[in-house]
């Protein structure tokens, strides 16, 4: 190749080919005798020497040939498939990050790789590259004597045997490993171009701090593409190759153990050695060159102080996630199995320069990795000292920890994996997200109401929660044979929805073991992708309804992922394609990715508007929005407080978080998934759906769905309005139902009887009529499990249920035994002073008429004083204000009914009416003896006319402070009603 010796006419010879050609000089004046003898002689010995030579020569020759003959062949593909560094990009075609094992290289083409770059490498390491056949002789020789006379600038190796090298023989220093380098070389020679040789060499050739290549050395020194590289750049690397740990710049700046004049003076020799040979001409050589009294600083010169190797990529979690994904897609698509197949794709993934194509969304990952990061509110640990966990490799862990994951349900692609609530300090640290983690209640859509709507209903919509063994599972639950809620609370029955979203677990493990069973419980979670044996395998009612033992959350998120996207379950994926280092396709999405119709359309939208509820008004009323969104979930509080988890979704992402200690610690016995994991979980999601407008999940019912009104008990269709008028006070339900599971007989549990309106049971014969309404009453069906209760728990549960019709029709109001179900209130104490109050008022009033027609008659009328006549007035005032006590009312509709109702008091009427008695006597027999005395002085003196003054201060006392506080505080009229 032809070069332009830009400072020809200044280049001095260099020493030592100057002082070889002094050997081989012309000589120019006769010899002297002396000196002709001396020569003759030591022609002899040298002909002598010759002959014992050859002897010698053979036997050289002959370990020579055995070299040559057990020279490996001319491997090309061996140089051509190096070990190349792959590329991690995100779901915008964005790069992520570089991914390599022991050698980051990245290949470039002679094109990329600038001109002087590659004249600084000709130029410090074979100068004459473009004119030797792969072997420089003349450099070798030179070699030898500035060898001899350690002056060595060069090494005798040209750039070709160096690549021979690098790539086809091992390290090893003997001369049989230089034999055979210069016997490949000269083969390669004759197969490569020398811009093919230059090109391989730059690109397999170690530059330190783990790079080889010269791309991945600019990238990780200087922070630059090739194109963007100085000259004083160019020569700082071509400088490295001759000892790449000596001459690293990195470690010779900026190690206190080494010196920044090593990397100065190395540089300063390729630049000095560009210009002698005529690359760069005297003004560039100075002005590259590298000052050693001056810091790196002043002269502009920079390299990056720590490497790409020893930092960690961005968003660990996802990107290790995908590189394991790959891993095992890439085993299934070679047919490579165990240690050694894990071990190839790794390879594989390391040094084969592949193109990894990743679902991750950016800044979806950074909200994610905020969220969980900054999260201040964490259960509290039931042991403080459990607030570090030291991890088997020695690692402090703060505790609890946290995860998440988000998924687009519509696609099955990944968008964000936060395995922890720390970052990691370190490459595959502990990434909780693919660990198997107890779900808790979060399991039971999956497991428990979503089959048992894809059932049809079996049993109705109406559930048992009630201390009764479960069927077939006496034995569980320390001998209980039912779990306990975690309220410690039972309702009774039911309905459906009122279970999930207050997430009662006896509703839950009776569907699963009664209703569903567990084996169609289990195929429904495998094909939802659950793969944990416990479940799937094992089926374990504990599990399948409670959620007791771990699932990966990768897998509970494609779960739920299946719920939202309307039934269909799609493999979760976290990359979309991977394309080999010459973009060949060799994984894609579409190709590895399953899909199938796990529930019917109908069955994911009645689920969902379930799940709305319990986010709505239930137990995960903490994940919602501050603003409207949709939201459709479910709480995890796990067994023993091991744990909090809450999965849900809207109607663009789908979401699950977990709360818990990596060693299985206690939390707090207040630890709940609504109160601690469903907040992380709005955390995480509400940034994500800042500028997402609030859509419903569905825009109309699917098909297949018919909304339809129950009866709150039975769950059948409501007979007449025997349902309505429960005397328990359940009232009817309208609730979404598949069409096959629409009930089609009317509710046969209701009987109707006559109930009493101030205590809601049975009227009994002392029961005031106007009081007493038709309604009815439960008979429990022959199956229910509630007729295992005692009569205590049955009224307690279900007040006024009957086990039979046969216990109903027999009731005895006078049976002390049933006196329970009757109306505890109109008793026959109530009713015999019911008709002392009768009788009473009767008197009363009989009583408040005599003095009253006195009052009006003309005998008293002119006679009474105004202080007579009002004190009569307010004694009537008082008496009738007795009779009028407010009476106690029934409760209105929907209200407690009462419990106590108080007797009649006779006492503050029986007063008034004796100070009435009293009083109109006093008056009415002093006005009679006037009267009389008047009649009698007229017959004694008719002309006399004296009126006698009316008596004073004679009245009897009306104490009504004293009266009042003989009156009972409830003894008002209504309560004899």
């Amino acid at each position: 190749m032809k070069r332009e010796n830009i400072n020809k006419e200044n280049r001095k010879p260099k020493k030592g080919i100057h002082k070889i050609k002094g050997y081989f000089q012309e000589r120019t004046n006769p010899p002297n005798f002396i000196l002709s003898v001396f020569v003759t002689t030591l022609k002899m010995f040298v002909v002598l020497f010759i002959l014992l030579g050859f002897a010698g020569f053979g036997a050289l020759l002959g370990i020579a040939k055995g070299y040559l003959d057990a020279t490996p062949a001319l491997d090309l593909e061996r140089i051509e498939n190096q070990s190349e560094t792959s590329f991690i990009y995100d779901r915008y075609g964005n790069l992520i990050t570089p991914y390599y094992g022991l050698e980051n290289r990245v290949w470039a083409s002679l094109d990329e790789i600038p001109k002087m770059l590659q004249d600084a490498v000709i130029a410090v390491e074979d100068v004459r590259f473009y004119s030797h056949r792969g072997i420089d002789f003349k450099r070798l020789v030179g070699a030898i004597i500035n060898n001899l006379r350690n002056e060595s600038i060069q090494g005798a190796s040209t750039i070709t045997q160096q690549l021979i090298k690098n790539t086809l023989l091992t390290p090893e220093r003997s001369y049989k490993r230089k034999i055979q380098e210069a016997y490949l070389a000269i083969q390669l020679e004759q197969k490569y171009t020398k811009q093919q040789i230059l090109e391989a060499y730059l690109n397999t050739s170690y530059f330190g701090s783990g790079n080889y290549g010269v791309k991945t050395a600019a990238q990780d020194y200087f922070g630059k593409e090739l194109k963007d590289l100085t000259l004083r750049e160019c020569a700082v690397l071509a400088g490295i190759l001759r000892n790449p740990y000596y001459y690293d710049p990195r470690k010779n700046l900026y190690d206190p153990n080494r010196k920044p004049e090593i990397t100065y003076n190395r540089t300063n020799l390729v630049l000095r050695l560009m210009y002698e040979n005529g690359f760069i001409t005297k003004e560039q050589y100075e002005e590259a060159k590298l000052d050693p009294n001056k810091t790196p600083e002043e002269q502009g010169f920079k390299v990056i102080e720590k490497s790409n190797r020893d930092s960690l990529y961005p968003m660990p979690h996802f990107v290790e996630y995908v590189i394991l994904d790959v891993r095992d897609r890439l085993m299934e698509h070679f047919g490579w199995t165990g240690d050694e197949g894990r071990q190839k794709a790794m390879k594989l993934i390391q040094e084969g320069g592949l193109r990894i194509y990743t679902t991750v969304d950016p800044e979806i990952q950074k909200i994610a990795e905020e969220a969980v990061y900054n999260y201040k509110n964490l259960p509290p640990l039931a042991n403080s000292k459990d607030r570090v966990y030291t991890d088997p490799q020695g690692h402090e862990i703060p505790q609890p920890q946290a995860a998440a994951i988000v998924i687009d349900h519509t696609t099955g692609e990944i968008r964000a994996i936060v395995g922890g609530r720390t970052p990691p300090q370190g490459r595959f640290w502990t990434n909780r997200v693919t660990q198997a983690l107890a779900v808790g209640s979060a399991i039971k859509p999956l497991s428990v109401y979503g089959p048992f709507i894809e059932a049809g209903y079996p049993g109705g919509i109406i559930l048992e929660d009630v201390p009764v063994p479960i069927k077939g599972l006496e034995g569980e639950w320390n001998g209980r044979g039912y779990p306990r809620n975690y309220d410690g609370r039972f309702k009774g029955l039911v309905d459906v929805r009122t279970a999930i979203k207050n997430s009662i677990n006896v509703a839950a493990a009776r569907i699963v073991q009664e209703r569903v069973g567990p084996d169609y419980s289990a195929e429904k979670l495998l094909e939802l992708g659950i793969t944990s044996p416990l479940y799937v395998k094992e089926k374990i009612v504990t599990d399948l309804a409670l959620g007791q033992d771990g699932i990966n959350m990768v897998e509970m998120a494609a779960a739920y992922a299946a719920i939202a996207n309307r039934g269909i379950y799609q493999t979760p994926v976290s990359f979309t394609k991977v394309l080999d280092r010459d973009g060949n396709e060799i994984l894609n999405k579409d190709n590895i990715q399953v899909k199938r119709a796990v529930f019917k359309e109908s069955t994911a939208f009645i689920l969902t508007d379930w799940m709305e509820t319990v986010v709505n008004s239930g137990t995960g009323t903490r994940a919602k929005f501050s603003k409207p969104m949709h939201i459709a979930g479910k709480t995890g509080t796990l067994n023993n407080f091991m744990g909090v988890y809450f999965a849900g979704f809207t109607p663009y992402y789908t979401a699950t978080v977990w709360i818990g200690h990596d060693d299985y610690k206690p939390l707090k016995d207040d630890a709940q998934g609504g109160r601690f994991a469903a907040p992380l979980w709005k955390a995480v999601m509400e940034p994500i759906h800042k500028d997402l407008e609030n859509k419903p999940f569905y825009d109309k019912p699917p098909e297949g769905v018919v909304r339809v009104t129950v009866c709150g008990v039975s769950g059948k269709l409501p007979n007449g309005t025997l349902c309505e008028n429960d005397a328990s006070g359940r009232k009817l339900i309208t609730e979404w139902f598949p069409v096959e599971a629409v009930p089609k007989e009317k509710c046969d549990v209701h009987q109707e009887v006559e109930i009493c309106k101030y205590s809601n049971k049975l009227a009994s014969p002392y029961c005031p009529r106007e009081h007493v309404v038709k309604k009815s009453v439960i008979v429990l069906p022959k199956d229910s499990p509630l007729r295992q209760l005692s009569n205590e728990q049955l009224q307690k549960y279900l007040p006024g249920a009957f086990r039979d019709m046969t216990d109903f029709s027999a009731l005895d109001y006078n049976n002390p035994e049933d006196r329970q179900y009757f109306c505890p209130l109109h008793t026959q104490e109530w009713y015999n002073s019911q008709q002392v109050r009768e009788d009473l008022y009767k008197r009363a009033q009989d009583l408040i008429n005599s003095v009253r027609s006195k009052i009006s008659d003309p005998r008293y009328k002119d006679r009474l004083n105004d202080e007579a006549r009002n004190a009569l007035e307010k004694a009537i005032e008082a008496l009738l204000k007795s009779l009028n006590q407010t009476p106690v009312e029934p409760p209105a509709e929907g209200e407690k009914p009462l419990t106590q109702l108080p007797l009649f008091d006779p006492k503050p009427i029986e007063q008034n009416m004796a100070y009435l008695i009293e009083l109109s006597r006093t008056i009415f027999d002093s006005i009679d003896r006037q009267i009389q005395e008047e009649n009698q002085i007229q017959e004694e003196n008719a002309n006399q006319n004296q009126q006698m003054p009316f008596p004073q201060n004679n009245f009897p006392s009306h104490n009504t402070d004293n009266n009042r506080n003989k009156r009972g505080p409830n003894n008002k009229k209504g309560a004899q009603d």
